[in-house]
């Protein structure tokens, strides 16, 4: 089995006759203008080569990438599992699509084969053998899934594969939280590296139970070229490296570990493109990078009535969750910002009462809100537009969201804001159940106080570093 590192989440494996390619991502950014490759991906390895198979793992846009399917000849079969809604999409760019049901598929016929097995948040991961070698692609699969998930498949993968020599398996942030949030002592930083930090031992946790013979963090080659979070990608890839990590948590650990760059390259166990990460400085990336620093930062033309139009669309969706936003226990002020306007939509909620209408926002401060919201109208009209249209704001990092008082984003006020912009056509369910408030955060606090609850990846609080809190 050979195995080329292309960038990102993507792979090439030739095994037994065959060539799969996972996750193409190299043409042009995602989510928008805001994910980028970093480092480019190694092309120069795919040239006039013959794709037998694409495996597309999931949804978001860096693993399911329009643009870069475009590319690739339509004599490849895409292999999907059928419990993701891609294969409607894949088939409308002109591909073959085979959906699989976690069974063992045939891959050629010298023996090839592979299974696909749907995790966690719509993932799957795909496990792929030639007779002799077994190359696990995690992707985002599994290392940011619960620890009862985690637990069952390694379970499930070490009983089905007993023997594993390759294991390929993301440590991303991959999301917009906690680099986001602007908020009143935040040591932004601080938090990006602690963000990093927890999913890089999350990764070393899986490769230390999955004991293959080698294991490579791949799914991380993301950079923001946007002003405001260009900041973070020296504190989130300058953080102690997943294979570092590794070695200080398992230094007895016989798995060898390799921080891979695109082009590297294995085959049968023996490295032939020894091509390794190097140091990051934001200093080479603005230098490298300066045509697409500018494009990422290139907002278009807003008129008035197209923030008019977006109000309207907000408007209905906080009456379709009109019952679970009114059911908060406290009051509070939104604005929306809309970059390269002077109009914005303010979101009031007083006692029972939810108001949604434009506003000039020239005069506005953000202490007049409880929290701001900093987007593009584009990426709000994708929001409500496009099926799953909620990842351009929410996997994606399309808005920055400033609030005023530290104490309300420890209370997690902006989901308030987060559940009116979901793209949805039925209310979302009760928020307490059918229990009072005050229930439902007493079975909470026994819950917890019994271990029964998962780490909460998404609390302000949990996440956040304030400057006070390391002086």
């Amino acid at each position: 089995m050979k195995i080329m590192f292309v960038g990102h989440a993507s792979i090439l494996i030739e095994a037994a006759g065959i060539t799969v390619l996972s996750d193409p991502w190299w043409v042009g950014p995602c989510f928008g203008a805001q994910w980028w490759n970093y480092p480019a991906a190694y092309l120069p390895g795919l040239a006039n080569r013959r794709i037998d198979y694409v495996y597309l793992s999931h949804g978001h846009h860096d693993h399911f990438h329009p643009g870069t399917l475009r590319t690739i000849s339509r004599d490849a079969k895409v292999i999907t599992s059928s419990k993701t809604d891609l294969a409607p999409f894949v088939r409308d760019l002109g591909f073959e699509v085979i959906e699989l049901d976690e069974e063992l598929y045939p891959l050629g016929s010298q023996g090839a084969t592979c299974r696909i097995m749907p995790t966690h948040g719509d993932d799957t991961l795909m496990a792929l053998s030639d007779g002799r070698e077994v190359c696990l692609n995690l992707n985002d699969a599994l290392h940011s899934a619960p620890d009862t998930t985690q637990a069952e498949f390694v379970e499930r993968l070490r009983s089905l594969y007993p023997s594993i020599d390759y294991v390929f398996c993301g440590h991303a942030v991959a999301s917009h939280f906690p680099n986001c949030y602007v908020i009143p002592g935040k040591d932004r930083e601080a938090t990006a590296r602690q963000r990093q930090q927890y999913f890089n031992r999350r990764w070393a946790k899986l490769i230390s139970e999955l004991q293959p013979r080698f294991g490579f963090p791949f799914a991380a080659d993301v950079v923001f070229f946007e002003d405001d979070l260009f900041w973070a990608n020296e504190p989130t890839h300058n953080a102690e490296r997943p294979t570092d990590t590794f070695r200080r948590l398992y230094p007895d650990s016989a798995v060898q570990t390799l921080d891979i760059a695109p082009g590297f390259t294995i085959e049968d166990g023996t490295v032939l493109q020894r091509e390794l990460r190097q140091p990051f400085t934001a200093d080479a990336l603005r230098a490298s990078c300066t045509a697409e620093i500018e494009r990422a930062n290139r907002y278009g033309n807003v008129e008035e009535s197209g923030v008019r139009d977006v109000a309207t669309l907000i408007d209905k969706a906080a009456k379709i969750s009109a019952d679970y936003l009114k059911s908060y226990h406290r009051d509070y002020r939104f604005l929306i910002r809309i970059r390269n306007s002077d109009s914005g939509i303010a979101v009031e909620k007083k006692g029972r009462s939810l108001t949604v209408q434009v506003v000039p926002t020239t005069s506005s401060h953000v202490t007049d809100y409880d929290v701001v919201y900093t987007t593009r109208l584009a990426y709000l009209k994708w929001n409500f537009t496009r099926p799953n249209g909620d990842e351009i704001l929410f996997v994606g990092s399309g808005g920055i969201f400033e609030y005023a008082d530290a104490a309300k984003a420890k209370q997690n006020l902006h989901l308030e804001l987060v559940q009116l912009l979901r793209t949805r056509e039925k209310p979302p369910a009760a928020r307490y159940g059918g229990s009072s408030r005050l229930t439902f955060a007493a079975k909470k606090a026994i819950k917890k106080l019994m271990a029964r609850t998962e780490t909460d990846l998404y609390s302000l609080a949990q996440w956040t570093v304030f400057k006070n809190d390391r002086a």
